[in-house]
């Protein structure tokens, strides 16, 4: 039997970096398929850390970055179409080895949704991989895990050391290119903000690198070739739609570290899981087309569309339908939504949901489980 591959450049669904898409027949013979990502072996290898190039020495720095940098395969479910063919979509980003033991940086959106996952290195091995953990919706970050014998990896850097005009490289896996990409440019803001997939993305780094198809997951280096920032996303247009050039932002290295050093140690990055924080599987953010569609006068806040069975929201009584308009007496609203001001809750912090629920304004105390 034949399977249809559909292949696409992995994008994210707003203001991401977008891809085209082809497709390919492959043999659907068992003894084919790719290998089990979820049985790798345990990463146990060691490596001194990497001395940095020395200061301007761009070839060296961007050298290092080529060989840490690696493209991220991932497949989706295999699915049959209306003919009868089956048919599969694969994704391309981009990644970095940041950990001589197997672990790879990437952007959540690079892999969500993905049945099996691999990586090819820059020099054109492919390796199975594993998503070790996510912090999804908090921040697009991921982190995978891969064998490891003979990787390089990079250092991570100080993004608080950046300044503004300060060149940077941007390096990415194979995107609509064939083999690892190098942009050059400069640091163009600092500390920016950025609204995507119902998600204030914070502490991003604006760079005018040429970020582009697949570049999502990659390594914004400074000159001494230290990771300071992970691709994410590249902006085409203002929110009113006017076009835009030479944007594109990276989440900066520090606010990342924190996030890396718990997924490593512990598994997991602590965070509030509600049940309901996922935008449009679980709320949808209101404006005032879906306030006017939905018959509500009230045009800020976020509508809950489902809750997660066994959930800490489940078991306080949060419904589909209810319209959360604040957190601990925070205003929910477009500047900033649920994910974020669930975002700024203390470990263990109860939140108190301001929920509006068939004309009547409710007070829902939701203790978040810690996952």
């Amino acid at each position: 039997m034949l399977v249809a591959l559909v292949i696409a450049v992995a994008a994210g669904a707003v203001g991401g970096v977008a891809g085209g898409v082809t497709v390919l027949l492959l043999d659907d013979d068992p003894a084919t398929a790719p290998p089990d990502a979820t049985a790798l072996p345990v990463c146990t290898a060691t490596e001194e850390p990497p001395t940095p190039a020395p200061a301007g020495d761009l070839d060296a720095a961007i050298h290092r970055a080529l060989e840490a940098v690696v493209t991220v395969v991932a497949d989706s479910p295999a699915s049959r179409d209306e003919s009868g063919r089956m048919s599969q979509q694969r994704s391309l980003g981009s990644g970095v080895v940041i950990d001589a033991a197997g672990y790879v940086m990437t952007n959540y959106h690079v892999v969500s949704g993905a049945a099996e996952l691999s990586v090819v290195l820059s020099t054109g091995e492919q390796r199975p991989a594993r998503l070790v953990a996510h912090d999804a919706p908090y921040t697009d970050f991921a982190v995978l895990a891969i064998p490891s014998e003979g990787l390089r990896r990079l250092r991570l850097g100080d993004s608080d050391e950046l300044r503004l005009g300060q060149p940077v490289i941007a390096v990415a896996g194979a995107g609509f290119t064939s083999g690892n990409s190098v942009k050059v440019g400069v640091v163009s803001g600092l500390d920016q903000s950025w609204v995507r997939n119902g998600v204030v993305l914070e502490d991003l780094v604006q760079t005018d690198a040429a970020v582009n198809i697949g570049d999502s997951g990659g390594a914004l280096i400074n000159a001494e070739g230290e990771l300071v920032g992970l691709l994410t996303t590249v902006v085409r247009e203002t929110p009113t739609g006017l076009a835009v050039e030479g944007v594109s932002f990276s989440q900066s290295s520090n606010s990342l570290r924190p996030i890396l050093e718990n997924i490593i140690a512990l598994g997991v990055h602590p965070r509030p899981r509600l049940g309901i924080e996922h935008p449009f599987a679980q709320h949808l953010e209101m404006t005032p087309e879906l306030a006017d569609a939905e018959g509500i006068p009230r045009q800020a806040g976020a509508l809950v569309t489902s809750v997660a069975r066994d959930s800490s929201a489940a078991a306080a009584g949060v419904q589909p339908g209810d319209l959360i308009v604040a957190v601990n007496g925070l205003p929910v609203d477009l500047s900033t939504p649920l994910v974020n001001r669930l975002k700024a809750l203390e470990l263990g912090q109860v939140a108190e949901l301001t929920v509006l629920r068939g004309g009547q304004q409710l007070v829902i105390p939701v203790t978040p489980r810690l996952e």
